[in-house]
């Protein structure tokens, strides 16, 4: 986008960002339900559920409000490798695997987009 004093201005990474902002909410979604279904008989595991889902509120919001914050794709891509070590750790098989890794993996990958990202004009940094 060219602006009045023909600075070029990138956009903002705002499609990954919002993709990422609604894996996090539907993460906080799945998080909260699992902690309803153990609330009556597991209370240890129903408050490490809500914090887990409260620990993506922050970056989601982030990434939600500001697509360019490096600072929230940076919390995202440590968030979410964490995550997968924690879901690998309950040992998932067959669709469950699927299903617990779909998220952090999907979140890694917008990540990576937007890192490698190379915005018009940039010089090519090739050694060559």
């Amino acid at each position: 986008m060219i602006v009045a004093d023909s600075t070029i201005v990138e956009p903002r990474p705002a499609v990954p960002a919002r993709i990422a902002a609604a894996l996090s909410a539907g993460a906080i979604a799945v998080h909260l339900a699992l902690a309803g279904g153990h609330s009556g008989h597991a209370p240890a595991v129903l408050a490490g559920l809500a914090v887990l889902a409260l620990v993506c509120v922050p970056c989601g919001m982030k990434l939600w409000r500001r697509p360019g914050d490096r600072a929230a794709w940076v919390s995202l891509l440590a968030l979410s490798g964490i995550m997968t070590v924690l879901h690998l750790g309950l040992r998932p098989q067959g669709l469950m695997l699927v299903a617990v890794l779909a998220v952090p993996v999907g979140q890694v990958v917008l990540g990576a987009v937007v890192a490698l990202r190379r915005p018009r004009g940039a010089p090519d940094r090739s050694p060559v």
